[in-house]
């Protein structure tokens, strides 16, 4: 695009889709400030979540949408009109199935952050596919799908980044203003129509500055993603001496970390960025040409890596089963998949460097926003894949010799997954699918009771045995005192309410720590960190906690069967009293 296309020479002023942005700005702000107003006053439709959370998604994403389809090649005012109610629809439709599936009442949960991060994303990659389609060819442009994407996406950051800007010049003319006892500044500002009115204009005036000089800032972003793309010859040196030194090292290191396909696809995630920063639109060589050549053959062992990802989700899902964040983790794993072996093949191609990326970059995006869409539909929603997948694993899993099932877990049903999780607790609570003997019925309904999921108190409503059910203690052959038993009761801390409203117990050690001929209990709410309980009273008739304790220089990962093995050691430092307090010197290990 030419400025030309932007400015009016002749007179100097902005053509009239300046004149269109300024009032998609001002009623994208009359918009949000009626729903805020109307969300404050409970009336309709902010007291239909579903509804008013359609028309927010509608609100937010339309206008942003009608600048960045600004002068947008071949797409005529007409198909820009139809792609934009499209556009439209599809965002009332996700902000209404968002807040469906997030409660049987929306209000308890809310949005949260991950589903407007997925609807984001989705947004951005189909915009860039509108883009990038020549309609008189009918098919994808690589060349011009990067362009516009990256115009697209530097437009609206450097929109974000002005309003902010915008915003902290306000707010500090407004200071220096009531510093002379002039007030007026200050509560205009912190008026909410005045607030989202400027806001939207403010960020339509940056969307079409930004059209205005697309030229220069095109010229930027080549600039710095030729810069970037210097550094995937050591990203893909690494990925080739991993892959080398795997067969002498073996996979016990990796699937030790409990962490290896997150590190791996991340690994991966940044070998791509990298290679599209070098690759660009395809259009120039970014190596010379032995340098290309040897990087075409190097990301032969991203292969290797993502298959070893892919290895390693397997292996977790066996041993632990599907949760939320292993069905996206397999979602980011296919589409790491698509771009190493399409990458790849550009090995097999010699007319020009990474002769596939083009196309496969348009499939990934393809298949990105058909798993995104699969995975926010109702009968296909990633919180109600997890809900199934979970409850099957833990009715499939036995453990200790008594046979007894593993026990789902209560609050992530409850608080975590939605609707999903809430219908499931009717079921078991109505004894659909549950184990014979295991009490799941009166612990559905419980949970469903509760009405906090920042300060639930489980504790008031489980039995004793319940209550030790919580805590694993070792050494082995000790048990819980029955007087810590009775101090679950009425002890509301942070740790132990931690270990109460949780499927998995919380670590014991049960001990003499300070020799005085009675135990203390030191509780693992997380790994090495926790709390120490002693006792109040020769009597063992009450419990108190002391303090806490915590290791930050702990080597390895916290195996709380280790502490079967654990000793009382005397300290290697003594205090030192001075004027009366007593100095204690903690030594970094």
């Amino acid at each position: 695009m030419q400025n030309a296309q932007h400015l009016n020479h002749s007179g100097g002023k902005m053509m009239p889709f300046t004149w269109m942005f300024a009032l998609t700005g001002a009623l994208q702000g009359w918009a949000l400030w009626g729903l805020w107003k109307l969300h404050l006053a409970k009336a309709w439709p902010a007291t239909d979540p579903v509804l008013s959370t359609g028309l927010l998604y509608v609100a937010l994403a339309l206008p942003p949408l009608v600048y960045s389809t600004q002068d947008v090649e071949d797409l005529s005012p007409r198909l820009r009109r139809l792609a934009l109610l499209c556009f439209g629809v599809l965002f009332a439709a996700l902000g209404a199935a968002t807040a469906w599936s997030a409660s049987e009442d929306a209000r308890e949960m809310g949005v949260r952050f991950h589903d407007t991060l997925v609807t984001v994303v989705l947004g951005f990659v189909l915009l860039g596919l509108l883009c990038g389609f020549d309609i008189k060819a009918r098919r994808w442009r690589y060349e011009r799908l990067f362009e516009y994407a990256w115009r697209n996406g530097i437009l609206l950051v450097t929109a974000a980044f002005m309003t902010a800007i915008f915003w902290v010049v306000l707010w500090a003319g407004a200071a220096l203003m009531s510093l002379i006892g002039v007030k007026f500044v200050t509560g205009l500002i912190r008026q909410s129509l005045f607030a989202f009115t400027v806001t939207s204009l403010v960020v339509a005036a940056s969307a079409g500055l930004g059209l205005v000089r697309a030229d220069m800032t095109a010229t930027i972003r080549r600039y710095a993603l030729s810069i970037a793309a210097w550094l995937l010859p050591l990203v893909l040196f690494f990925a080739v001496l991993w892959a080398v030194a795997l067969p002498f090292t073996g996979l016990e290191p990796l699937f030790k970390t409990r962490y290896a396909a997150t590190l791996m696809l991340g690994f991966m995630a940044l070998a791509v960025l990298f290679a599209n920063c070098a690759y660009q639109d395809g259009e120039h060589e970014a190596y010379p040409q032995g340098l290309a050549r040897s990087l075409q053959g190097a990301w032969l062992a991203l292969l290797v890596v993502v298959g070893v990802a892919w290895w390693a989700l397997v292996l977790r899902v066996a041993q632990h089963g599907w949760s939320e964040d292993r069905l996206w983790a397999a979602l980011v794993a296919t589409l790491a998949a698509v771009y190493a072996l399409g990458y790849a093949l550009s090995w097999l191609r010699r007319e020009r460097w990474m002769a596939t990326m083009g196309v496969t970059n348009i499939v990934a995006a393809l298949l990105l926003c058909m798993g995104l869409l699969v995975y926010v539909a109702p009968p296909t929603h990633v919180r109600k894949l997890a809900v199934a997948a979970h409850l099957a694993h833990v009715q499939q899993q036995k453990v200790g010799a008594d046979g007894k099932t593993m026990e789902p877990d209560w609050h992530y049903l409850r608080w975590e997954s939605g609707r999903y999780g809430r219908e499931a607790l009717q079921a078991l609570a109505a004894g659909q699918g549950v184990p014979a003997g295991q009490g799941w019925e009166r612990k559905a309904g419980q949970m469903l009771a509760e009405t906090n999921r920042y300060n639930p108190q489980p504790h008031k409503q489980m039995n004793a045995t319940e209550l030790e059910q919580r805590f694993r203690v070792h050494p082995q052959g000790r048990s819980l005192p029955e007087s810590f038993v009775q101090y679950l009761r009425g002890d509301s801390s942070g740790d132990l309410r931690h270990c109460l409203q949780n499927a998995a117990a919380c670590p014991v050690w049960l001990g003499d720590l300070n020799g005085d001929a009675q135990d203390e209990l030191l509780v693992f709410s997380n790994g090495w960190n926790g709390a120490i309980f002693v006792q109040t009273g020769r009597t063992s008739e009450g419990w108190r906690r002391a303090g806490s304790f915590s290791m930050p220089g702990a080597k390895g990962r916290f195996e709380a069967a280790e502490l079967d093995r654990a000793r009382v050691l005397p300290p290697q430092w003594q205090d030192l009293e001075v004027q009366g307090n007593r100095l204690r010197v903690q030594v970094l290990p």
